[in-house]
């Protein structure tokens, strides 16, 4: 008995010994290369994570608020430029490098913060594919970090010697597959052969200049090409002019995915040229964070985005890109599908106007009006002679403003009488305007059409939670019928903006609420 029980407490050892021996092989050969990239741009990282086409290649993003963390990867990629580390956090970082954790920091500003615990070797290596960037040298970058820094023997790929960035002038997404490497081109020929090979060139057709690197273009690049535009995409516009190969595009409109300036020569040829410039804004934050946010945007990254770029003559900033999570669980900029056509079909609004005589186009000037009697305010402006002097100035222009008042104090009338604002309690005032004030009328269906294709079903809650059913009960001239204080002059049309709260404070109401 005691010699079947000695036996089997040998088979149960061996056998152990053996699953420790084939835990530790794994683990060494075969298991899973876990990476971590620290303070890397959100561009670069799609880019690397839509490279990766090896299951064993595990990609994650950390941060220097979690160091502590970092222990559980096998290798922890640094991008140096920029990053703010206290001398703590330093101290952290290179205990893990002493004790055998693999770090590579890449383009340090601070040469205190160059911690590497990979050797020579590697290290050029890896910095190599790196520097030449494109998902070619990304992929075989990871394959290089499995099979040579982390030394796994099993469930590896090629590793391809470093691409040399090709030179480009000009870029277009991959027509045969949507996550496939994008196409360079070196010339505007070159450009031109590919379109029309593609049926992508259009007679006539308006030719638009997408420029920056601040979101992936890709969606937008499709989707006004759908809409009938000749597009051309390109990360140097600089390099555009100085060569002077703008001129052979001749464009219509520049789209710039802006951050920061573009430079005083820039904007010297889009004067010269009489060329719109607009721009997609990418918020650089996950989307579900940016919704929750009422403030949205701030701090450097909201100058950078939009009050820089207004310098060089931006018009219409529109966020067009949000952050989600990629493959691997990597963030990635992406398009925002809805806001997607909202952009496209503004641009190719303004396009139009360049082709139509002032007499035929319609604008609506919007202006800010307290309630009541409170006059047109503006801190060192006189509102109403300015907004006077800008209609006279239209009508000089050839723009039909049939109707205008023959002086400011006129039109200063007539915006008391037809244009004017309302509070909530004002219900007097309201009847009076729906009878006497020639309202703009506006339909149950059309409302319902503008609000289900503008407001987020949230947004559509909250409002119908603090006015009730249609029409409500602010400006409703009957259970059908809103009535809006809307002043037509030829085809221009001038619009208070709406208080966007309720009750009797003037200032709340304007300034201080969070209702739809």
């Amino acid at each position: 008995m005691k010699k079947i029980k000695k036996k089997h407490l040998l088979i149960g050892i061996i056998l152990l010994i053996i699953l420790i021996l084939g835990v530790k092989t794994w683990n060494a050969m075969c298991s899973s290369t876990r990476i971590a990239f620290v303070n890397y741009q959100v561009i670069s990282l799609g880019e690397i994570s839509k490279s990766n086409d090896n299951n064993f290649i595990k990609l994650k993003e950390e941060t220097i608020d979690n160091i502590d963390r970092w222990r559980r990867y096998d290798i922890v990629l640094i991008n140096g430029m920029g990053l703010r580390i206290t001398e703590e956090q330093r101290a952290q970082i290179q205990q893990l490098a002493d004790g055998g954790l693999k770090i590579l920091t890449t383009a340090a500003t601070n040469p205190a913060n160059l911690i590497v615990s990979i050797n020579e070797w590697d290290a050029d290596s890896l910095k190599q594919y790196l520097s030449a960037g494109g998902r070619k040298n990304y992929r075989s970058m990871l394959n290089y970090l499995r099979n040579d820094v982390d030394g796994k023997l099993f469930f590896t790929h090629t590793v391809e010697p470093v691409e040399e960035s090709r030179a480009q002038l000009l870029y277009h997404p991959n027509l045969q597959a949507s996550n496939a490497e994008e196409e360079l081109f070196v010339s505007i020929k070159e450009y031109q052969n590919f379109l029309a090979v593609n049926h992508l060139q259009q007679q006539n057709a308006p030719r638009i200049l997408v420029s920056g690197m601040m979101g992936d273009a890709s969606d937008l690049i499709l989707k006004l090409e759908q809409t009938g535009n000749e597009v051309y995409a390109t990360r140097d516009i600089a390099s555009l002019i100085r060569s002077h190969s703008i001129d052979s595009i001749s464009p219509s409109a520049i789209i710039n995915m802006a951050h920061g300036r573009l430079g005083d020569f820039v904007v010297d040829y889009l004067k010269t040229q009489n060329i719109p410039l607009f721009s997609t804004v990418n918020i650089n934050r996950m989307t579900e964070d940016w919704e929750a946010d009422k403030q949205g945007m701030q701090g450097g990254f909201f100058s950078q985005s939009i009050v820089t770029p207004e310098i060089d003559g931006m018009i219409r900033p529109f966020v067009l890109f949000g952050i989600r999570e990629g493959k691997d669980g990597l963030p990635e900029a992406y398009t925002l599908p809805e806001r997607l056509e909202t952009f496209v079909t503004a641009v190719n609004k303004h396009i139009s106007l360049q082709h139509k005589a002032n007499k035929n186009k319609r604008l609506a000037i919007v202006y800010f009006k307290g309630p009541g009697s409170n006059s047109l305010i503006a801190s060192g402006m006189d509102v109403v002679a300015s907004l006077y002097n800008f209609l006279t100035t239209l009508r000089t222009q050839g723009y039909n403003v049939n109707g205008l008042p023959e002086s400011p104090s006129a039109l200063a009338t007539l915006i008391q009488q037809r244009g004017s604002v309302f509070g909530t309690y004002a219900e007097g005032a309201q009847a009076k305007f729906l009878s006497e004030g020639q309202p703009q009328l506006i339909s149950k269906s059309d409302f319902h059409s503008w609000t289900d294709s503008l407001f987020t079903p949230e947004m559509q809650q909250n409002m119908q939670s603090v006015n009730g059913d249609y029409p409500g009960n602010y400006l409703a001239k009957d259970d059908e019928t809103l009535g809006l204080p809307v002043i037509r002059l030829g085809n221009i049309v001038l619009m208070p903006q709406m208080p966007a709260g309720t009750g009797s404070d003037s200032f709340a109401m304007v300034h201080g609420t969070e209702t739809a």
